[in-house]
């Protein structure tokens, strides 16, 4: 459930943020998410439908390059494998940097790991669809709720706990009991 709170909870503040940022500047901020529940792979679910500022941004800057050097060295057919995998790595150095600024705590790792095993569990996706034929796949309801149960058993297993060790979900709760608070203060009724 705490995935799903994470969730709702992203998509309300950049919902708000983009609601304020028409308001007050006019123009429209990227969808953060595309209903990422409706995922049929981890390849769908992470490239297409969740974080997509975030993809957009590790796309150029980490992938293009990556997957460039490595088609010299691979050829075409693989060379997003390794690029694949290095967007992972960056994304989980970066995580484990957020979180480090959150909780001021020396990095366990486990944020990092949690993407790297992502970036495996891709790769490996990416190499079955290859070599599998298209008839011999699982059905996309199948592949879509095995991708969803894989992203939040890792994500209890290694990214949640950094993140409720440390403190950072009773912080969270206090704050928006504040906000919650002054809201109410400033109601008229």
């Amino acid at each position: 459930m705490f995935c799903v709170r994470i969730y709702i909870e992203l998509e309300l503040i950049l919902a708000v943020a983009g609601t304020l940022a028409r308001a007050m500047f006019g123009f429209e901020i990227e969808p953060q998410f595309n209903e990422p529940y409706l995922a049929t792979s981890l390849q769908d679910f992470w490239g297409r439908r969740w974080n997509l500022i975030v993809t957009s941004i590790l796309r150029p800057t980490v992938y293009y390059p990556i997957r460039r050097i490595s088609t010299r060295l691979l050829g075409s057919r693989w060379a997003s494998l390794p690029a694949i995998f290095g967007v992972f790595v960056v994304s989980g150095l970066m995580h484990e940097l957020i979180f480090y600024y959150l909780t001021r705590v020396a990095p366990t790792w486990e944020v990092t790991w949690f993407f790297i095993l992502h970036g495996v569990a891709v790769v490996a996706e990416v190499v079955v669809k290859k070599v599998v034929p298209d008839k011999m796949r699982l059905h996309s309801v199948v592949s879509g709720a095995l991708a969803l149960g894989f992203v939040a058993v890792t994500a209890v297993w290694l990214f949640l706990p950094q993140l409720v060790r440390n403190g950072v979900d009773e912080k969270s709760i206090g704050e928006y009991s504040k906000l919650m608070d002054l809201i109410k203060g400033l109601l008229p009724f």
